[in-house]
């Protein structure tokens, strides 16, 4: 006798990371299992959140920043097998240069290649290959942003639609079943994916010290990689580069954090 599916509730986080600055361009998600982001000590990183709003990239060594970010990443860590991330690194410049030779006849063919194409990849990603005897009820949280929404089209709306399409049509075994917009210290999950994917950002830059803003976001990190559950998830991040090829490019992303560990730890 055939059985039947398991079901399991799923909750994908998606952001974006250093849009309009210099590169790298990224765009992230996070998938973390509805029973555990119910669960007690994640749920109470909500009250957290909703006293004192958090943006990686406004860090600067605050003490009650710091202390809030290390709280949400080590607490959501904890069980850190749990959890998948994907990331997207894309080239702005290389997309906007192509799209000048399409833009007469479509207006918006950038932003469109930009916001439709990756995080539909993205979680896509997070979904796939699951194996043929469980079923995945999936909501997504993307972080409000008026870049994704306009007349012409709305990433929401897109990311439900082509998703549950494309579980049909590659006989994938996933439903999208809520894809909506939050605002900022609503949602702890949209905190963690924006506070992590700003750290993969700062692994890649691997800036020097030129800054007391650029100083203690690499201490952080360091402190942050010292940590064993924070180590093994950074290193298995699933980490992709586009630059003007047919194809994602993925790549190890250990590579990038010994490099940054390398260059941010002082050897006796």
């Amino acid at each position: 006798m055939e059985r039947d599916f398991g079901s399991i509730n799923l909750k994908i986080f998606f952001d974006e990371s250093g849009k309009n600055q210099t590169k790298p361009h990224l765009m992230g998600g996070l998938a973390i299992p509805e029973s555990y982001y119910n669960s007690p000590k994640v749920l109470a990183l909500n009250e957290l959140i909703r006293k004192k709003e958090i943006h990686w990239t406004a860090y600067g060594g605050d003490s009650t920043e710091r202390n809030i970010i290390w709280k949400i990443i080590l607490t959501l860590l904890e069980h850190q097998y749990l959890l998948k991330m994907n990331v997207i690194s894309y080239n702005q410049s290389k997309i906007e240069e192509i799209s000048k030779k399409i833009k007469n006849v479509y207006e918006n063919i950038a932003d469109q290649t930009i916001y439709m194409k990756f995080p539909e990849r993205i979680i896509y990603g997070l979904l796939r290959k699951y194996g043929s005897h469980v079923h995945l009820n999936t909501q997504i949280y993307i972080e409000h942003d008026t870049t994704y929404q306009n007349k012409n089209y709305d990433l929401r709306n897109q990311l439900f639609e082509q998703l549950n399409i494309q579980s049909v049509y590659r006989g994938e075994h996933f439903t999208i079943q809520e894809s909506n917009y939050y605002s900022k210290q609503e949602e702890v999950g949209i905190e963690s994916i924006d506070i992590l994917l700003g750290m993969v950002r700062t692994i890649i830059r691997n800036d020097s010290p030129t800054s007391k803003r650029i100083r203690e976001k690499n201490n952080l990190v360091m402190k942050l990689l010292l940590n064993e559950k924070f180590y093994r998830f950074i290193t298995q991040i699933k980490y992709f580069e586009w630059s003007n090829s047919p194809e994602l490019i993925e790549v190890d992303f250990e590579n990038y954090v010994h490099i940054f560990m390398s260059s941010n730890q002082t050897f006796e």
